[in-house]
């Protein structure tokens, strides 16, 4: 195992040695990201399983494209990159984003047979995509004190098993979370189908919006507003329901 840093002292390639201070990473790795603005561009590194990557918020360089995503894994991801965008395609034991840039394509992950087990969002300012090629399954999605972001979890993620857990920011839900907590923000369920095992709402605002039928089997409102009011599927499924005083639906 070693440490390696980034440098940009060649060019924007992220398999040239010279790019780095003490070469081109390997598994095992423990790999910083934290400085400069020299955009890295895409690069399959799929036969490479970090111990650590982090990227910094004072570097603001550009990750990958849509089209060559930096293909790379890491028992552990932070990320506080703060540039236009960034796209990853990998396995991640734990990926927690601290900061983002500010565009619609702040940070993008992607899966190929990858499993992300837990993100956790606690800070941003601006869109994570979740995009189909994803799984979460078993895994926790957390966000978290992170006001300025917009989570869009994408349709057909594999989301078998997981849990969803937010109070701040927004969640764009495109496929059925299994387990749903809201303690604040806004949930945004646009639902083409799936099922919604749980879903506890504590507080914040929850837009119930299929466009087809869906089911959500026990909802229990503690407090705030569940509004179906944007449906426009001619039929969903809510099995049980509890509404307590502070709730309102």
């Amino acid at each position: 195992m070693a440490t390696r840093v980034w440098t940009g002292a060649v060019d924007s390639t992220f398999n040239t040695a010279g790019n780095w201070d003490t070469g081109v990473p390997v598994s095992t790795d423990d790999v910083y990201i934290v400085s400069g603005s020299v955009d890295i561009t895409g690069y399959d590194a799929n036969a490479v399983t970090l111990g650590k990557l982090v990227v910094g918020n004072q570097y603001t360089g550009s990750i990958g494209s849509s089209g060559t995503k930096l293909q790379i894994s890491a028992t552990n991801f932070d990320y506080s990159g703060t540039g236009a965008g960034a796209y990853f395609e990998g396995t991640y034991t734990t990926l927690t984003v601290q900061d983002t840039g500010t565009n619609s394509t702040a940070l993008n992950l992607y899966g190929d047979s990858d499993t992300i087990t837990t993100l956790r969002v606690l800070g941003g300012s601006g869109t994570i995509v979740i995009d189909s090629s994803c799984s979460f399954a078993s895994g926790a999605i957390e966000q978290i004190g992170a006001d300025g972001v917009t989570l869009s979890i994408a349709d057909s993620t594999t989301l078998t098993g997981a849990t969803l857990t937010m109070d701040s920011g927004i969640v764009e839900m495109n496929q059925a979370v299994p387990t749903v907590t809201v303690f604040g923000g806004e949930l945004k369920a646009t639902l083409d189908g799936g099922t919604v095992t749980t879903l506890n709402q504590y507080g914040g605002k929850v837009r119930w919006k299929p466009t087809a039928a869906c089911t959500l089997g026990t909802l229990t409102i503690y407090s705030g507003l569940f509004d179906s009011s944007d449906s426009t599927s001619s039929v969903f499924t809510i099995t049980n329901c509890t509404i307590h005083e502070s709730g309102q639906l």
